[in-house]
């Protein structure tokens, strides 16, 4: 009896063959996928934090500097009210806030001094000349960083009455507080500074005279552009020590500022120079743009 094999049906050997899914493809599903999810909720989440945020008003911080209970977050407070009185200046100045900083400022002269820097710089970014008084008598302060602070303050305020209080720190001990005083008696832009800032030509210490000389030129006085001109020569600025590359380039630009602003003849050829071949193009910007007031 012959027996009979049932033949089973074999698939095409293409169907036999597992299909692969691309490399690109699995990266999507176990990497990019779970990561664009996890994208999602964190935006989801900063979103919320965002719309329920509300940030503290200028007062706010004013009475956390006044009544905060804690030495560290009452000098923080003061940080950041330094930080946010530009955006709301224009309203506060025409309130009695000024009044109010001038008191707490005054009243933590034997706190913390980093309280009465960050106030003083709110007061310069508030710029209310109702300041004045209390950020002169700051410049006798002990701490030297607070008397940097409150020059600098009054210089943003702009008001010139307090050059002859800032004119004396160019007798200071210690040259950074004599370096900020003539900065800031440029800025002032008073003719009565022309006789300390003259005097201040002949500091011991080089910022000082420097910056004593951009002030005097900032005035039209030419004074100090003998000494403006040294600073044209690169080779004696690129061997001063303590200065980034950056600041020895900004501190030429200043010089060549000066120098355009008095249209000093005997630093023009040495300018021009520069404008040929200083190897910072923002040097050789400044130069071209002195070079047009000859």
């Amino acid at each position: 009896m012959e027996t009979k094999i049932s033949s089973v049906p074999v698939p095409p050997i293409d169907d036999l063959i597992e299909i692969r899914k691309p490399t690109s493809l699995l990266i999507a599903q176990f990497f990019l996928f779970p990561l664009i999810i996890i994208a999602i909720c964190i935006g989801i989440f900063l979103l919320f934090g965002y719309l329920t945020y509300e940030q503290k008003t200028a007062q706010e911080y004013l009475n956390d500097v006044r009544t905060g209970s804690e030495l560290c977050c009452r000098w923080q407070s003061a940080y950041e009210l330094s930080n946010i009185i530009s955006s709301q200046k224009e309203k506060l100045r025409r309130t009695n806030f000024a009044d109010g900083l001038v008191k707490v400022y005054q009243s933590s002269r034997s706190e913390d001094p980093r309280i009465r820097r960050y106030l003083a710089l709110t007061m310069g970014h508030l710029g209310d000349p109702r300041a004045i008084p209390a950020l002169v008598e700051g410049l006798s302060d002990s701490d030297i960083d607070n008397q940097i602070y409150n020059m600098w303050a009054l210089g943003s305020i702009g008001d010139s009455a307090p050059v002859p209080d800032i004119a004396k720190k160019l007798e200071a001990p210690d040259p950074a507080v004599r370096r900020t005083a003539a900065y800031v008696l440029g800025a002032l832009k008073d003719p009565r500074a022309i006789r300390d800032l003259t005097i201040a030509l002949n500091d011991p210490s080089p910022d000082v005279q420097w910056n004593a000389a951009i002030a005097l030129a900032q005035l039209n006085d030419a004074s100090g552009s003998e000494l403006l001109t040294t600073l044209l020569d690169r080779g004696y600025v690129d061997k001063l020590e303590g200065m980034t590359s950056e600041q020895k380039s900004q501190l030429v630009i200043n010089a060549i500022k000066c120098l355009g602003i008095l249209k000093f003849q005997g630093a023009k050829d040495k300018i021009l120079a520069l404008s040929q071949n200083d190897p910072d193009l923002a040097v050789r910007d400044a130069s071209l743009e002195a070079l047009k007031k000859f």
